[in-house]
């Protein structure tokens, strides 16, 4: 997510310095209108957003930092194909996302734990407690579709990364690690620039 908002403001950058403006470090902000992860071994798409970035672009370098907010969402899924479940689903950034522009393609990278909460499976709570998250962060590899336009918006995309195992869940953190953790997932954000 943050990698959207790096991407716009190098561009921007690159715009101004090329027209003689001071080089002055932007900050750039994106709305993350929309986004979705599919998540392979459930077979489900969580949604994403809205959200924002905020991104911190070194106009000399083209390397950017960036800073995401996403709110905590509902996921449906079937366990073992059929009977239903749900959560509450909240990505939270650890450390700063980084990224470069480099030949008007952004390339970033997020560090993000996935907690769950509010895990209900039939409707009968799993009473995973507050603490239930993944024990390492997830490493989200993200790049520009084509058609992204720094000065925009558009898609950033994550076509495969791995949801690592989860601590702290109580009796049901074997569980969830038989059901969600895994590779092969996807990542997918539409940014919009905030003016």
């Amino acid at each position: 997510m943050l990698r959207p908002l790096a991407i716009g403001a190098i561009a921007l950058t690159a715009v101004l310095l090329s027209a003689g403006t001071a080089a002055a470090d932007p900050i750039f902000t994106y709305d993350v209108t929309k986004g979705t992860s599919h998540v392979k071994k459930t077979n489900s798409d969580l949604p994403l957003g809205p959200g924002s970035l905020v991104v911190d672009l070194d106009g000399a370098s083209g390397n950017f930092t960036a800073d995401m907010t996403l709110p905590p969402v509902k996921s449906e899924f079937k366990v073992i194909g059929f009977i239903p479940a749900t959560a509450t689903v909240t990505m939270e950034q650890v450390g700063k996302i980084t990224g470069t522009l480099v030949d008007g393609v952004v390339t970033s990278q997020a560090h993000v734990n996935i907690r769950l909460s509010d895990v209900k499976t039939l409707g009968i709570p799993l009473f995973v407690g507050d603490k239930c998250r993944t024990a390492t962060p997830a490493v989200i590899n993200l790049h520009s579709a084509p058609e992204f336009n720094a000065l925009e918006g558009g898609d950033l995309l994550a076509p495969n990364y791995t949801i690592p195992q989860f601590k702290d869940c109580n009796l049901a953190t074997g569980i969830l690690n038989g059901l969600i953790p895994g590779p092969d997932n996807s990542l997918s954000l539409t940014l919009a620039i905030k003016w």
